[in-house]
C-alpha cells in the first residue's frame, strides 16, 4: 500500500469549505501527497464553469480546455459510473491502453502538456457530485490498484469540505435574498446551469403578464427576448469575473417592458460548489423610482457612503472631488473605492463607471 499522509490535504479541504480561495491549496496539497502533477476540481455532470479550481501548473491545461470545447467533450466522464459506485475511477475505467494510445482527447489534448493519467476521487456536494481529478505525465504513469484502494477510502472524508462550502453559499444566498427584499429589490439567483433555484417575493409578485419560471428558466412570452436573456446569462456564466450584463427587456402583455439584469458578483466566482453562481435583478419601470443611492445599495449591497460615492463616479466626479465634497481624506475615498470594487466585481473606476451607467 502506498504510505500517503493525506492529514495536510484534508485540513486544507476543510477549511476551503469556509474559504473558496483555499481550494487551489487544498489541491495543490491533494496532488503533492498522492505523486501527482496537478489536480482540478470538476463536476460530474452537466457543463464545467472555468471557474473551477485547480492547481496553478494546469492553468495552460485548463485554459485549452475550455478555450478549445474540451470540456464538452471530455472523455473520462466515461469513468463516471465506476467512479459513482466505488469512490474513484481512473483512465481505464473508460478506456483501454490502445484507445488511450490513439484517442484525440489523450493524444492532441493531453499530450502537448505531458499530461496522460488520470485518477478522479468522488466528493459528494448536497445534490452534486464532484470529482477531485488527480492528473500525473505521461512519464509518472498511470495510479496503481493499491493507490485507487487508497483513494477510494478518501472520498467520503474529502466530502466534509465540500459540504461546508455549500451550507455556507446557501446561507449566503438566503441571506443575499433577505436584504434585496429589504429593499424592494426583485431578484432570481442562479445556479451553474444557469436554472433558477431560488426568488425572492418581490421578485414573485412580478412575475405574471407572461413573465414566468418554465423548467427553472426566467422566461416572457416573447420567444425573443427569452432568447436573448438566455443568451447573456451563459455570456455572464462564462465570463472569468464578476460583473453586471445590460438589461433584457421583457415584454408584458399590459405594462412597459420589465428590465432584466443578469449580475455575476466577485464573491460567486470564487466558489465554483456553490448553489448561487449568477442571479437576475428584476426592475419595473412602472414602479417608483428610487434614488440612485438606493439602487446601487440594493444590487451590490454597498454601505450608504459607498453608494454616495459611486454615484457621484458615476455622474462622471473625479474620486479627489468627492472627497472634498465629502470632507473625508483621499486615502480614505479610495478606501471606501476598494471596497466599491469588490463588490461590484470590477478592477478600475472606468470599469465602475460603465457597470453603474447601466443602473443609474
Amino acid at each position: 500500500m502506498p504510505a500517503w499522509n493525506f492529514e495536510p490535504a484534508e485540513q486544507e479541504f476543510a477549511e476551503a469549505g469556509l474559504d473558496p480561495a483555499r481550494w487551489v491549496g487544498a489541491l495543490t496539497s491533494m496532488a503533492s501527497a498522492t505523486g501527482s502533477f496537478g489536480a482540478v476540481m470538476l463536476p460530474l455532470a452537466g457543463d464545467a464553469l472555468p471557474n473551477v479550481p485547480f492547481t496553478e501548473n494546469l492553468s495552460g491545461a485548463m485554459e485549452a480546455y475550455f478555450r478549445d470545447g474540451w470540456h464538452a467533450q471530455d472523455e473520462r466522464m466515461r469513468t463516471v459510473p465506476a467512479l459513482t459506485q466505488r469512490g474513484v475511477a481512473d483512465d481505464f475505467d473508460g478506456h483501454s491502453a490502445e484507445e488511450i494510445a490513439r484517442h484525440p482527447y489523450y493524444q492532441e489534448f493531453l499530450a502537448p502538456y505531458r499530461l496522460q493519467w488520470y485518477a478522479g476521487v468522488k466528493v459528494a456536494c448536497g445534490d452534486d457530485l464532484w470529482a477531485v481529478a488527480l492528473q500525473r505525465t505521461i512519464d509518472q504513469g498511470p495510479f496503481s490498484a493499491d493507490e485507487k484502494d487508497e483513494l477510494a477510502r478518501l472520498s467520503d472524508r474529502l466530502s466534509t469540505g465540500a459540504a461546508i462550502a455549500r451550507a455556507l453559499s446557501a446561507s449566503a444566498a438566503s441571506g443575499a435574498l433577505e436584504a434585496f427584499e429589504m429593499s424592494g429589490t426583485a431578484v432570481v439567483l442562479l445556479n451553474r446551469h444557469g436554472h433558477v433555484f431560488k426568488t425572492n417575493q418581490s421578485a414573485e409578485r412580478l412575475l405574471v403578464d407572461g413573465i414566468q419560471i418554465v423548467k427553472g428558466q426566467l422566461t416572457a412570452k416573447d420567444a425573443q427576448a427569452t432568447a436573448a436573456l438566455n443568451r447573456a446569462i451563459h455570456t455572464l456564466l462564462w465570463r472569468p469575473t464578476g460583473g453586471l450584463s445590460a438589461p433584457v427587456a421583457l415584454p408584458r402583455a399590459s405594462r412597459r417592458p420589465l428590465l432584466a439584469y443578469p449580475a455575476r458578483l466577485s464573491g460567486s466566482t470564487a466558489n465554483a460548489l456553490a448553489d448561487c453562481q449568477a442571479m437576475v435583478i428584476l426592475i419595473d419601470p412602472d414602479t417608483r423610482p428610487r434614488t440612485p443611492e438606493m439602487t446601487l445599495r440594493s444590487a451590490f449591497r454597498l454601505t450608504e457612503t459607498e453608494a454616495r460615492l459611486a454615484t457621484h463616479l458615476a455622474f462622471g466626479n473625479s474620486l479627489e472631488g468627492v472627497a472634498d465634497q465629502f470632507g473625508i481624506a483621499k486615502e480614505t475615498a479610495r478606501s471606501h473605492l476598494k471596497s466599491i470594487f469588490a463588490k461590484t466585481g470590477v478592477h478600475r473606476q472606468a470599469e465602475l463607471v460603465a457597470v453603474l451607467a447601466k443602473l443609474l
